[in-house]
Order: C-alpha cells, then sequence, then structure tokens
C-alpha cells in the first residue's frame, strides 16, 4: 500500500516526463518549421531558485522592467555574459 506522498511523488514524476515530451515534441516540431526557438530542460536546484530571486529582488530595486525580469530573462543575460567571458579567454590563448 503506498503512502498519500508516496503517491504525490509518483504523480510527479510523470508531469516530469510529461514536460519532458513535450519539449522535446516542441523542439522536433520547431526544428521541422525551420523556428529558431529552442527549449531546454533547466531544472532549478534550491540554490538556484533561491540566486535567481536574488536577482529579481535587484532588477526590482533599480526599475529593470517587470517583462524582463524573468527567470527566463535572467537565464539568457548569464549565458550571454559566460559566453562573452569564454570568447575573451579564448581569443586571449
Amino acid at each position: 500500500m503506498t503512502t498519500h506522498r508516496e503517491k504525490l511523488q509518483n504523480e510527479l514524476y510523470e508531469k516530469m516526463e510529461e514536460y519532458d515530451d513535450l519539449v522535446r515534441e516542441l523542439n522536433e516540431r520547431a526544428r521541422h518549421l525551420g523556428n529558431e526557438t529552442y527549449f531546454t530542460h533547466l531544472r532549478l536546484y534550491k540554490e538556484q531558485k533561491d540566486q535567481i530571486e536574488d536577482i529579481m529582488r535587484y532588477f526590482d530595486e533599480v526599475g529593470v522592467n517587470a517583462s524582463e525580469n524573468t527567470t527566463e530573462m535572467i537565464v539568457t543575460l548569464a549565458l550571454k555574459e559566460f559566453h562573452q567571458q569564454l570568447m575573451r579567454i579564448k581569443n586571449d590563448q
């Protein structure tokens, strides 16, 4: 006999599988249509979630537009900055 918590945990895993399938299907369809949008399977752990929340609070304080103060925009900005740093290192070698 499963507990209520185990049942909820199993439902969570099923939903996560559905999510993964949906992301895969969206990417395949976008690729087929020549669409440049790509979805990732981004899973944040508590530490990353806390870091993003800190960044969002700071962006609120300095007046960043709410439409630009999203997890997606923060990750996009971070990726762009990280890429630029790597390219500088690579080009300096």
